[in-house]
């Protein structure tokens, strides 16, 4: 895992938590899904946090610009990385919120 994986756009999909995180826990079936995310938001950790799903899934919640020495766009936001060879979802919060 590397800053510019995070920085090419074809890796990142920028997700409104409330339209995306429900869905999201279903598909993988990650219990808690929402509430882990605000725990992490909260309380957030250099290395990251992984969550497993029941569905064979696991995922890592991540904040890029305490991971990385070089900050990113929306990087204080929390991520959702899943490996390489998928999307990383970035979480963020809508305005007002």
């Amino acid at each position: 895992m590397n800053i510019n994986w995070f920085k090419n756009p074809d890796n990142v999909v920028y997700a409104d938590e409330n339209e995306f995180i429900d869905n999201f826990a279903n598909e993988t079936g990650i219990d808690h899904l929402r509430e882990e995310i605000a725990d992490f938001r909260e309380h957030p950790t250099a290395e990251g946090r992984t969550l497993k799903g029941r569905k064979r899934v696991t995922v890592k919640l991540l904040i890029p610009n305490l991971m990385f020495d070089e900050k990113i766009d929306m990087g204080d936001n929390v991520w959702i990385y899943m490996g390489d060879v998928m999307e990383s979802y970035c979480v963020y919060q809508p305005w007002g919120e």
